[in-house]
């Protein structure tokens, strides 16, 4: 008896499964979202992790087959984020230090000149001059790069998904780069046909709105017979729409 209802019960659970698999495919609902400010591949990168299939359409919509009970939280998400993206303005200054001489040479805003100050506290350079001081706007989402000459040729790009803002706990905002870099030709001789040699920075940083930063130095020159010399990459950072 005890063996027939086990068998009985074994019975009911073997049916039980196939009706409760069917339920949770019951449980994934499609549901279409209008995208208006981002783009659908933004906000399906957004979502990713939240369902367990995303599609972007280039008709500006983005349809997510999840859970009904996930979509208020998707729906939700999508709201504060779908909003016109930001332009943030970001002006660099390519700042060469060497070791030899002092001071810092006549052009160089106030604003920068203190950070040199601290640069010049910290470390063995000495004297400081502006090579070059490109200006680039970029907005959230996209990439942005930018190629010029001061002394050196240089190319610098802000890749990734771009400058995002993001607000602080303290309720002030903040830019976010996730991926910077910044590369020098620098020439190995004095010769016209000279072959040149690459030296740069590739990092990620965070800064106020307004703030200025440094982001890192590239070495130029490094011989134990004569100082040595960097370019130090400032910047500075504000929200302009």
């Amino acid at each position: 008896m005890r063996k027939r209802c086990i068998l009985v019960a074994l019975a009911l659970l073997a049916a039980a499964i196939p009706t409760a698999r069917a339920q949770e495919r019951e449980e994934m609902v499609p549901k279409l979202y209008p995208v208006k400010w981002r783009s659908p591949e933004e906000i399906a990168h957004l979502l990713d992790g939240f369902a367990p299939r995303i599609f972007a359409s280039s008709l500006n919509t983005v349809t997510v087959i999840a859970k009904e009970k996930s979509h208020a939280a998707i729906a939700e998400l999508i709201r504060k984020y779908d909003v016109p993206a930001k332009v943030i303005e970001f002006q660099f200054y390519l700042i060469r230090a060497s070791g030899g001489g002092e001071g810092i040479r006549d052009g160089v805003p106030e604003k920068i000149r203190r950070v040199i100050s601290d640069i010049a506290s910290l470390t063995r350079y000495r004297s400081f001059e502006i090579l070059d001081s490109p200006a680039v706007r970029a907005t959230e989402g996209r990439e942005v790069s930018v190629s010029g000459k001061g002394v050196y040729f240089y190319t610098l790009r802000i890749g990734g998904r771009g400058p995002s803002v993001v607000a602080t706990e303290e309720k002030k905002r903040q830019i976010h780069v996730d991926d910077f870099g910044i590369n020098f030709a620098i020439p190995i001789s004095s010769d016209p046909k000279a072959m040149f040699r690459d030296v740069g920075v590739k990092t990620s940083f965070s800064m106020e709105d307004g703030e200025t930063l440094v982001v890192g130095a590239s070495q130029v020159r490094e011989d134990p017979k004569e100082p040595g010399s960097a370019i130090i990459t400032v910047l500075t950072g504000k929200i302009v729409g």
